[in-house]
């Protein structure tokens, strides 16, 4: 017997399947599902599911605020790599469209693959604290053969570590891997991992994604509220277990992980 959380699951598909096609007969209401500090004011995405009748050029979008399906042209967007993600029916997904052409759209991201863990190997830097330095100095006094074997003994401390990000339906991230914890030997070890930005929120806004950190300041063992901050994150690839994030200072790539898919 089907269990009551399955069925949940199922009925964004049915009304997919119910309404594309035909006439709607009741205005659907539009549900935002939204964190409590997040605002989408001036946000010019339209939001809904995808029916059936998408394909390469064409997306069919039934609107979260109601209405009949709305078939929408994606072949300029699709040369210009703004379509991220290949939409199933009854995928949630954000169509941002041309307002000289209301039949064309400029962007489009399947909300639904970005749910998942993805993930990314972060290699350690050379540590350039005091002691670094000192090393530096210590190495230019070497002959080739002894700085050889002491770069082959730094070498054996360049090992990759998981980093990565949670994304949830409910608009949440969580962060999972990332540095190991910091101890009073760091600096006697010649390489140090980078921090990783404890995001707290993602939301889609006007074809970009927004993550929020913050919200909480430790001064003196008190703890109090303070406002959320947000980097604006663009979407550069997202497949089916790929996807590629432009960030203030890089690009980044990540996996998803298989045992993660529609986990969340």
């Amino acid at each position: 017997m089907m269990s009551r959380r399955s069925l949940w699951m199922l009925i964004p598909l049915l009304v997919a399947f119910l309404s594309c096609g035909r006439k709607a007969e009741t205005n659907f209401q539009e549900v935002k599902v939204q964190t409590r500090d997040y605002v989408a004011q001036g946000d010019s995405m339209l939001y809904g599911l995808a029916c059936e009748g998408c394909n390469d050029s064409v997306i069919v979008l039934l609107p979260d605020s109601g209405g009949d399906p709305i078939s929408f042209g994606i072949l300029n967007a699709r040369r210009n790599h703004k379509i991220f993600g290949r939409p199933s029916v009854g995928d949630k997904i954000a169509v941002m469209v041309n307002p000289e052409s209301p039949g064309e759209l400029l962007t489009a991201i399947n909300l639904e693959q970005l749910i998942g863990t993805w993930v990314y190997m972060q290699m350690p830097e050379m540590h350039k604290g005091g002691e670094g330095h000192r090393r530096d100095s210590l190495l230019r006094l070497l002959t080739p053969e002894e700085r050889s074997r002491i770069m082959a003994k730094i070498d054996s401390f360049m090992i990759p570590l998981e980093y990565g990000y949670t994304m949830k339906r409910d608009y949440t991230v969580s962060v999972v891997g990332g540095p190991p914890r910091k101890t009073s030997l760091d600096e006697q070890t010649p390489v140090i991992y980078p921090s990783i930005q404890r995001y707290k929120e993602w939301h889609v806004f006007n074809g970009r994604i927004i993550f929020s950190y913050g919200g909480l300041k430790v001064n003196n063992m008190n703890a109090g509220n303070t406002e959320l901050r947000h980097d604006t994150v663009s979407l550069v690839l997202l497949r089916r277990d790929t996807m590629a994030l432009q960030f203030a200072d890089r690009v980044q790539g990540f996996k998803l992980k298989p045992d993660t898919l529609k986990e969340f």
